[in-house]
C-alpha cells in the first residue's frame, strides 16, 4: 500500500514556544499558507471555533502538522535538481538517472520499488524526499516584517561588560569587535524558518514519523545473519543516515580478516604461553592490517560510488552547488553572478578562509586545556610516575607531578596495582573526555556558523573536521605517548583494552539504555491548567502524536560515527599491540548497529534529510587513520616492544634498570633503516594495489556515460527539429523572395 496522498498528511511538525504569542502564530500560519504549506494537523489550545488559542492558561504545546501539494513538491524537486530514475526512448537503454523535470513526469513515474509502500501512488517520492522538498519549500519562505524584532542584548551585554573590565576581556573586547567588522559584509537572510529559530518562536521544525514503516525497518534490520535494509532506511531516512548504516555494514563484512587473524594468533599464543611481547607472529598482524584498511577504504569508495548512483547523487561534488542543499543561515551581499547572470548571495573565500585560521587558533588553544588533562590523567593513572623520574636521574621529567602521581602509588585511592582501584581513573578519564567533547561540540558548531558556509555538506564538513582533530585527540593521545615515549608495551595494551571495553560498555549504557529508562519512567503527558471563568471558552487537549515527537531529542549522526571511527583507529593504529581487537570489534559493531537503528526510532525525532553522496569528510579521516598505520605498527614492532627481537636478537638487549627490551647503541641506525624500508616498501605497494583497484565500478561510469550519450541525443534531436522548422519558413518565404526578384528585373532588392 503507497503513501497517503500528501495533501491529506502532515509530513513536517512546527512547535511553537512559549514566547509566540497568539498573533505570531496566525502570522506564521499565514506566511506557510502564503508559501504553499497546508496547516493540515495542529495540537494545542483551541477556542469554540476550533482556533488555535495558542499558550493561554498554561498550555503544555502548539504543534503544527504541515505538508503541501503534489505539484508543488514536483515543483521544488525541479528547483533543487532532484534526481531520479528517467526512462528513455533507447532499446539498450531502459533507464538513467536524471534531474527530474515536472514537465516530462510521464518518463520517472511508475518504476518497480523493493517496498511500494515507502513511495507515493506513482511511485515518484519517497517518504524523505517529501520531508526534504517540503522542508527547502519552507526555507524558502520570506519572514514577514511584523516577525523580526532588534536583537536584545540585554542579557549578554551584562555580561560582556562585566567581562570587558579584566584585561583579558579587554583583549577579548578587541577581538569580538574586529570579528564583528568582518561580518559587516554580511547581509542576514530574512527566511521564515530561520527567523522564527533565532527569535525563539519555533524550538522544533522536523518531519514526522511514519508508525508502519518505522516497524518494518526495526524488524527487518534484528533478522539475523542479515545486512541492514539500506534501500528501507535511505527512503525513510536520507542519504545520509543510509551511508551511515551502509558504512557500518562494510565494516562488519571486512573486519572479518583481521577478526580470524587476530583471533587465530591469540590462540597460538595462549598456547605457547607467550605474551604479546614475546610472540613472533604478532608484528605480522600490524603488517597484514595496514593492507588490509588500505584495501577496506578504497573498496568503500567503489560502493559508495555505487550506492551514490542508485540514489542519484553521485554527480553531487563541491563545483556543482546548485545540487547542494543551500543553508538559509548563509549571509553575504546580493550581486549578480557571473555565471548565470541571476541574483545571489557572494561571500569571499578570502573572508572565510581567515575566519579558518582564526578558528583553528581557538582550537588549538582548546587542545592545550585538553592536554593538561591527559597529562594529569596519565599521573593519575600511574603511567608516569616515581619510577620513571628515577630513570631520569638529576632531570626533571617533564610530566612528572607528584601531587596527582601519589594517587597511584601502592595503597593510594587510584592505586595502579589494585584492578579495581585502577580501573576507577580509567573511568573517570572517560567522564571528563565526553563532557570534555561535548563542550567541545557548542565551540565547534559557533565558530562553524561564524565562517558562514553556503552549502549544507560545506559547514557539515567544517564542523566534522574541528571535532574530529579535537576528539581523536582526546582519544589517541595516551596511546601515543605510551608507544612513543615511554616504550611500554604492556601499559600500552592496558590502557588499549580498558579504552576499547569501557568505550564500548559506554556507548550501549549512554545512548541506549539510559535514554530508554528514563523515557520510560518520566511522566510526559502534562494537563492543562485553566481558570474557572474560561470553562466555555477553552477545552484542554492532551498531548498527542506530533506533541510527543516533538518531545523527542535531535539525532545527529556525527556521535555515532565518531565513535566508529575511533573504533577503526584502536584496530589499524595498534593492532600490532592488541591483536584481538578487530574480533571484538565485529562483535561491538554488530550491537552497535542494531541498537542504532533502534535508537533512532525510538528516542529521537526524524532526522530531516540531507542529500548526500558519501560519508564526506569521514571517509578522509577514515585514509589518514590507515596510512599512519604502517608507521605505528612498525614503531611499536621495534621500539614499543620486542617483536623484533625475536626476528633480529643479536640487535638488541635488556636494559638493566628497568629490564625491558633496547635496542644496541651500534645498531640502533640499522634498525631504523630496517623499519624504513619496510614501512616505504608497504607504502609503495599499498599505493600500487589502490591506484590499480578503481574507486569508481565499471557499472557506474556505464550508466554515467550513457546518461550523457542520452543528452548528446536529446541535443541532436533539438538541432534538427530547429533545422527543419526553419527550413519549412525558408521554404514559405521563397516564392514571395522569387516574385520580388521578377519584379524587380532579376535584381535583388
Amino acid at each position: 500500500m503507497p503513501l497517503p496522498p500528501v495533501e491529506t498528511t502532515p509530513v513536517l511538525l512546527m512547535r511553537f514556544t512559549k514566547k509566540a504569542s497568539n498573533e505570531a502564530i496566525a502570522t506564521v500560519v499565514n506566511a506557510l499558507t502564503e508559501g504553499g504549506i497546508i496547516v493540515v494537523d495542529s495540537e494545542g489550545v483551541y477556542d469554540e471555533n476550533d482556533k488555535i488559542v495558542g499558550y493561554s492558561n498554561g498550555a503544555s504545546a502548539v504543534v503544527l502538522g504541515l505538508t503541501t501539494t503534489q505539484k508543488l513538491l514536483e515543483n521544488e524537486a525541479e528547483i533543487i535538481r532532484l534526481v531520479k530514475p528517467c526512462r528513455t526512448p533507447h532499446k539498450h537503454i531502459s533507464k538513467i538517472m536524471d534531474h527530474f523535470v515536472a514537465d516530462a513526469r510521464k518518463d520517472f513515474i511508475g518504476f518497480p520499488h523493493e517496498h511500494e509502500s515507502d513511495y507515493d501512488a506513482d511511485g515518484l517520492f519517497t517518504s524523505a524526499e517529501r520531508a526534504m522538498l517540503l522542508d527547502s519549500m519552507m526555507n524558502a519562505i520570506e519572514c514577514p516584517e511584523s516577525l523580526l524584532e532588534e536583537e536584545d542584548d540585554s542579557k549578554v551585554g551584562e555580561a560582556y561588560h562585566k567581562l570587558t573590565r579584566s584585561t583579558v576581556g579587554s583583549a577579548y573586547r578587541k577581538f569580538w569587535e574586529s570579528a564583528r567588522k568582518l561580518d559587516e559584509y554580511e547581509a542576514a537572510s530574512a527566511t521564515l524558518c530561520q527567523t522564527l529559530i533565532q527569535q525563539e518562536y519555533v524550538d522544533v521544525i522536523s518531519p514526522i514519523h511514519i508508525p508502519h514503516i518505522k516497524k518494518r525497518i526495526q524488524r527487518d534490520m534484528f533478522k539475523m545473519f542479515t545486512p541492514p535494509p539500506l534501500q528501507a532506511l535511505r527512503d525513510y531516512y536520507g542519504e545520509e543516515v543510509a551511508f551511515f548504516f551502509a558504512w557500518m555494514a562494510h565494516m562488519i563484512k571486512w573486519f572479518a580478516f583481521p577478526g580470524v587473524l587476530g583471533l587465530t594468533v591469540y590462540i597460538i599464543r595462549r598456547y605457547r604461553g607467550e605474551t604479546v611481547d614475546e610472540c613472533e607472529l604478532t608484528p605480522l598482524v600490524g603488517i597484514a592490517t595496514f593492507g588490509w584498511a588500505v584495501l577496506c577504504n578504497k573498496f568503500w569508495d567503489r560502493r559508495e560510488s555505487d550506492l551514490a548512483y542508485q540514489w542519484g547523487t553521485f554527480t553531487l561534488t563541491d563545483g556543482d552547488k546548485r545540487s547542494l542543499g543551500k543553508r538559509p543561515e548563509f549571509r553575504g551581499k546580493v550581486r549578480r553572478s557571473p555565471i548565470t547572470g541571476s541574483l545571489e548571495r557572494y561571500y569571499p573565500a578570502s573572508r572565510r578562509w581567515f575566519k579558518r585560521f582564526i578558528s583553528a587558533i581557538v582550537t588549538l588553544c582548546l587542545l592545550g586545556v585538553a592536554c593538561v588533562v591527559m597529562v594529569i590523567s596519565m599521573n593519575v593513572q600511574g603511567y608516569v610516575s616515581r619510577a620513571d623520574k628515577e630513570l631520569w636521574g638529576d632531570e626533571d621529567h617533564p610530566l612528572y607531578y607528584p601531587l596527582f602521581s601519589n594517587l597511584a602509588e601502592e595503597g593510594g585511592i587510584f592505586d595502579a596495582t589494585s584492578v579495581w582501584k585502577g580501573l576507577v581513573p580509567i573511568i573517570l578519564r572517560a567522564i571528563v573526555v565526553a563532557n570534555m567533547n561535548q563542550q567541545y561540540r557548542t565551540v565547534a558548531e559557533k565558530l562553524t556558523e561564524w565562517e558562514n558556509h553556503e552549502t549544507v555538506l560545506g559547514h557539515q564538513g567544517s564542523v566534522v573536521l574541528k571535532r574530529v582533530l579535537f576528539e581523536a585527540f582526546d582519544a589517541y593521545v595516551v596511546l601515543f605517548y605510551l608507544a612513543v615515549y615511554e616504550r611500554d608495551i604492556n601499559l600500552l595494551r592496558l590502557e588499549l583494552v580498558g579504552a576499547f571495553n569501557v568505550d564500548s560498555l559506554r556507548r550501549v549504557v549512554t545512548e541506549c539504555v539510559i535514554p530508554f529508562v528514563v523515557r520510560r519512567f518520566s511522566t510526559d503527558t502534562e494537563l492543562l491548567s485553566k481558570s474557572k471563568k474560561d470553562d466555555d471558552l477553552i477545552r484542554k487537549v492532551p498531548n498527542g502524536h506530533l506533541s510527543s515527537e516533538a518531545d523527542l531529542d535531535t539525532y545527529d549522526t556525527f556521535d555515532d560515527l565518531i565513535e566508529m571511527l575511533i573504533q577503526f583507529g584502536y584496530v589499524v593504529l595498534f593492532a600490532s599491540a592488541y591483536p584481538l581487537a578487530a574480533f571484538l570489534a565485529i562483535i561491538a559493531t554488530l550491537i552497535e548497529v542494531r541498537a542504532d537503528v533502534w535508537k533512532i526510532g525510538h528516542l529521537y525525532r526524524r532526522k530531516t534529510s540531507v542529500r548526500a553522496s558519501g560519508i564526506g569528510m569521514w571517509n578522509g579521516a577514515l585514509k589518514t587513520i590507515a596510512w599512519l598505520a604502517a608507521s605505528s605498527n612498525l614503531l611499536i614492532f621495534a621500539f614499543t616492544s620486542s617483536q623484533l627481537r625475536q626476528w633480529l636478537p643479536d640487535y638488541y638487549e635488556e636494559n638493566e634498570v628497568t629490564g625491558r627490551s633496547m635496542p644496541k647503541a651500534s645498531s640502533a641506525h640499522e634498525i631504523l633503516l630496517i623499519v624504513l624500508i619496510i614501512e616505504h616498501g608497504l607504502i609503495l605497494l599499498a599505493l600500487l594495489v589502490r591506484n590499480v583497484i578503481r574507486g569508481v565500478p565499471k557499472k557506474v561510469c556505464i550508466e554515467t556515460e550513457r546518461r550523457l550519450w542520452h543528452h548528446e541525443q536529446l541535443a541532436s534531436r533539438a538541432r534538427l527539429q530547429t533545422v527543419k522548422r526553419t527550413s519549412v519558413e525558408i521554404l514559405a518565404l521563397s516564392p514571395r523572395m522569387m516574385g520580388q526578384l521578377r519584379k524587380n528585373g532579376g535584381k535583388a532588392s
